[in-house]
Order: C-alpha cells, then sequence, then structure tokens
C-alpha cells in the first residue's frame, strides 16, 4: 500500500481542517456577495493586472463579481472591483476576514512544517545559487515576509539562521500580536514602513492575489531591496489543476479577497516588466489532487465532460493518484506557485 497519497489526504485534513474550511467558505460568499450587492455601483474597471491588456474575454461570475480572461497571457482578474479604500475596509471589518484569520493562527504549525520550510529552503538554495555563495556561508541581509499572517512562514525563515533578522509585516493587529508571541521582529501596516535599500529578501505568500494594483506594489517593493536583493512570492496559478477543472468552483476563487489570478507565464512577465530578474518558478504544489477529490465526493463537482478523470480520482488505487500528483507538481501544472526573481 502506497503511504504518499495516505499522507497528501491527512496533509488537506491539516491545512484545511473540513469543518472549519466548509464554514469559512460559507463565510466567504456570504460576505463577498453582501459586500457586492452593498457597493457594486462603485466597482472600477481594471486592465489585466499583468500586462496591461484592456483586452479581456467574459470568464466567471462569482458572489456577483465579473472575472476577466487576458487575451494575450491568460491570467483572470476581477473587473470590475473595489477601490483600495473598499479593500481596505473589508479587510478590516468582514466576517470572512476574521474567521479566516482564526483559521491561519489555528493550523499554524502544520503549516510551517507541510508546507513553509520546504519553500524557506528552496528560497535559500537558489539566493546561494545566484550569489555563487558556498552552502555553508551566512549571509548578514535582513528579510520581510509582508502579509505575514500568524508569522508560520517568517518563523520557517528565522529558523534557518541565514537571516540577521526577518521582520513580519502585516496590517491585521490580531496578526500581528500572534507574530510578537513567537519572538518576532513585527510592524504594522504595508511595505511603505520599510526603509529603502535596507532588506535582502521580501518574501509574500498568498497576498500578490489580493492586492487591488499588483503592479506598483511590486515597484515599491523593488526600491527597498538592496542590489542583488531578493523577492519570493507565493501564490495561486490560474491554469492550475483544480482550476481547470473546478473553473468557478474552485475554492480559491474569492472576491473581493481575491482579485488576481497570474500564471506561470504572466506572473514572470509582470516581474520582468518591474525591474525583475526572473530566477525560478516552480508549482510545488501537494493537494491538487486531493482537493479535487474532495469536491468530487461532497457532490460539490460532478465532471461530467470528463468522465475518465472522474473515475481515477474516484476509483484508482492510491499509487496511480500519487503518480498524478507528482506528475502536475513536476510539469509546472499545480494550482500553487512560487517564484523567485532577484532585483536587476
Amino acid at each position: 500500500m502506497n503511504t504518499n497519497n495516505n499522507e497528501q489526504s491527512g496533509e488537506i485534513r491539516k491545512m484545511r481542517p473540513e469543518d472549519e474550511h466548509e464554514r469559512s467558505l460559507l463565510i466567504r460568499e456570504k460576505s463577498g456577495t453582501e459586500f457586492y450587492n452593498r457597493y457594486k455601483s462603485s466597482l472600477i474597471d481594471v486592465p489585466c493586472p499583468a500586462c496591461g491588456n484592456k483586452e479581456g474575454i467574459k470568464f466567471y461570475k462569482k458572489f456577483g463579481f465579473d472575472h476577466k480572461k487576458c487575451t494575450n497571457c491568460s491570467t483572470f482578474w476581477c473587473s470590475p472591483r473595489p477601490t483600495e479604500q473598499l479593500l481596505s475596509d473589508y479587510y478590516s471589518y468582514s466576517e470572512a476576514t476574521k474567521y479566516w484569520t482564526q483559521l491561519l493562527i489555528k493550523t499554524n504549525n502544520e503549516r510551517k512544517v507541510l508546507q513553509y520550510e520546504p519553500r524557506v529552503n528552496n528560497i535559500i538554495r537558489v539566493l546561494k545559487n545566484a550569489h555563487k555563495l558556498p552552502q555553508q556561508d551566512v549571509t548578514s541581509t535582513i528579510a520581510v515576509d509582508m502579509g505575514a499572517g500568524s508569522g508560520a512562514f517568517a518563523l520557517a525563515l528565522k529558523k534557518t539562521g541565514y537571516f540577521s533578522d526577518v521582520i513580519a509585516v502585516d496590517f491585521d493587529e490580531d496578526c500581528c500580536k500572534t507574530c510578537e508571541s513567537y519572538g518576532l521582529n513585527t510592524r504594522q501596516g504595508s511595505i511603505n514602513i520599510i526603509d529603502d535599500d535596507s532588506v535582502g529578501l521580501i518574501s509574500m505568500n498568498d497576498m500578490i492575489e489580493h492586492l487591488f494594483d499588483p503592479k506598483t506594489f511590486l515597484m515599491q517593493c523593488r526600491r527597498k531591496l538592496v542590489n542583488g536583493g531578493a523577492l519570493s512570492i507565493a501564490c495561486p496559478n490560474g491554469l492550475g489543476f483544480d482550476y481547470q477543472i473546478m473553473k468557478e468552483k474552485t475554492v480559491n476563487i474569492t472576491p473581493p479577497e481575491h482579485l488576481n489570478y497570474f500564471n506561470t507565464h504572466s506572473l514572470s512577465l509582470l516581474l520582468e516588466t518591474t525591474g525583475y530578474k526572473v530566477l525560478s518558478v516552480e508549482t510545488p504544489g501537494i493537494l491538487d489532487v486531493q482537493i479535487v477529490k474532495r469536491a468530487l465526493q461532497q457532490n460539490k463537482i460532478n465532471m461530467e465532460d470528463d468522465n475518465y478523470l472522474k473515475y481515477l480520482l474516484l476509483n484508482a488505487h492510491e499509487s496511480i493518484l500519487t503518480s498524478l500528483q507528482d506528475f502536475i507538481k513536476t510539469n509546472n501544472l499545480s494550482s500553487h506557485m512560487v517564484l523567485v526573481a532577484i532585483k536587476a
């Protein structure tokens, strides 16, 4: 009996506890729909957040919000969307945001072990290769984790001993208190509280998809980096496995929280046009197969157009599902991607 798939089944339960996760989805739908109905007359059209193309085909509608797909780079995005002020208000007061923050804190340790530590190790490997450093060398650079949430990723950065200091930055007061409780150097706010030319790494996990204007934010980040400083971004891959199969029923399509759905090509394009050199793009996701399988088992999708894949997901031996997940990961087809770039 192959244990990998059993381990992945356990991982999805740890990282997405079923009862709490289902409740969070219901709250997100309620909060998103109520927000749309209240502010729909104030939404504004925006071009593709990756390449600036104004030509987008109608794609999805969810919680009332329209989404377009770029005819140039295949990014899809929410447009029209709330203004930055409306988004700030939503994150400050919405029931969905508060519940999700509580869930992140609850699953903090599991996320660090299962997801963040391997990602941090990969970032350091890429940086050492880029800077031609011996593997045992320790740098004196400072790392900043933007949108630090419960502090799990910042803790994983700190644990390596590779950085002289790790600064956790978040807007949310409760998140900052949690980060402080772990002994992290914590600041409340956004990128503008960091000095120019002062840090060697800026990381952002599950953040860029939330931003009203990702391009401007990335240019601001570039000013904070020292020469040769690095940027690490982890975010959804809009051309990934469960997005392709589940479409608008994908649980990570959650306006007005998530607004931008880049792919490996379009995110690289955005970084290159904002003054970065992309070093690595990977999709290290481990849960794609389990996410779709769970949705099938819960009758949330039917996959009538792909009966063979449906049969495999529900009936195939565990070793086949493990091989399928390995194939998805190796070929950059996962719905979770990580990009590392340096300031050019």
